[in-house]
């Protein structure tokens, strides 16, 4: 089942720790640079048109919502720590707008969620990103209970300003589970 996180209920210090304890896991990490590539050969079969044009990370725009789990966005932001030229970091932006959208560009391309991998607003593409997204999603999901960190699902949007706080506050560190 997914549990969807409410906006009036962040998770815990203690929660976002273990997700960035568990992010900085080698095993993890290459699960989740796999999936990366798995959702990079599934799109390549399909070949959708990407415009470039950022109107994918305009969320509340397109009726798109993009869920991620608390591990994966973990993950995400700890990466984001130590930026690479073309990615930078940001702050949280407008609700339903993705805050690493530049420039009408991907600011995060290379370690985007794999939510965002498996959509694009390419309307004539069929069912198969739905597919894909929730195998993704299913594959995330067996890593928390892999790896017995706490499951929880949310938002885009609204995780990555929570966890942008939690990474100020160092929570995100990499470290080894206790």
């Amino acid at each position: 089942m997914i549990r969807v996180l409410h906006p009036a209920t962040p998770p815990s210090d203690d929660t976002m720790g273990s997700w960035g304890r568990a992010a900085a896991q080698p095993a993890i990490s290459e699960a989740l640079f796999a999936l990366h590539e798995h959702a990079a050969n599934v799109a390549a079969l399909h070949r959708p048109v990407c415009l470039s044009s950022g109107r994918c990370c305009h969320f509340a725009d397109h009726g798109h919502v993009l869920l991620v789990t608390g591990l994966e966005a973990a993950w995400v932001y700890q990466r984001l720590a130590v930026p690479t030229p073309t990615e930078e970091t940001s702050r949280p932006s407008a609700k339903g707008v993705c805050a690493h959208l530049k420039g009408g560009q991907c600011a995060i391309h290379s370690i985007r969620p794999l939510g965002c991998r498996a959509y694009f607003c390419d309307a004539g593409q069929g069912p198969w990103q739905a597919t894909l997204a929730e195998s993704l999603h299913s594959a995330v999901r067996r890593l928390h209970d892999e790896y017995s960190v706490e499951y929880l699902c949310a938002e885009w949007t609204w995780l990555a300003a929570v966890l942008e706080g939690a990474n100020e506050r160092g929570l995100l560190k990499a470290g080894p589970l206790p």
